[in-house]
């Protein structure tokens, strides 16, 4: 298993216990195409849209760059696993993965 790698400079500061579920099980996905190492480019730090869920500990980006598999089915089998509490969207040269839950909790 390869182990997930952080960007230098990246801050994890403040993540939400949702959010590492969400790496934990991003990682298998990763793993399970030929064992590709996944590495997070951002979390709360970087710069993001006003009110992004990144500065509030709910969303990380994780580098595509130089995949050998298509992102795109990373990306749904990504979004299959984590089901309707997380959004996951493919971006140009990164995986976007954000906790927002769709109802409040009861």
């Amino acid at each position: 298993m390869t182990p997930i790698k952080i960007k230098a400079g990246v801050r994890v500061f403040g993540l939400r216990p949702e959010l590492l579920l969400a790496i934990q099980i991003a990682h298998s996905v990763f793993q399970d195409h030929a064992e590709l190492e996944m590495r997070i480019t951002s979390v709360i730090d970087g710069k993001h849209s006003v009110g992004s869920l990144h500065y509030a500990g709910q969303a990380v980006d994780l580098g595509i760059a130089g995949l050998a598999a298509d992102p795109g089915t990373i990306k749904a089998e990504i979004a299959e696993a984590l089901g309707a509490d997380y959004d996951v969207v493919l971006e140009p040269d990164h995986l976007h993965i954000e906790f927002q839950p769709k109802e409040p909790y009861r």
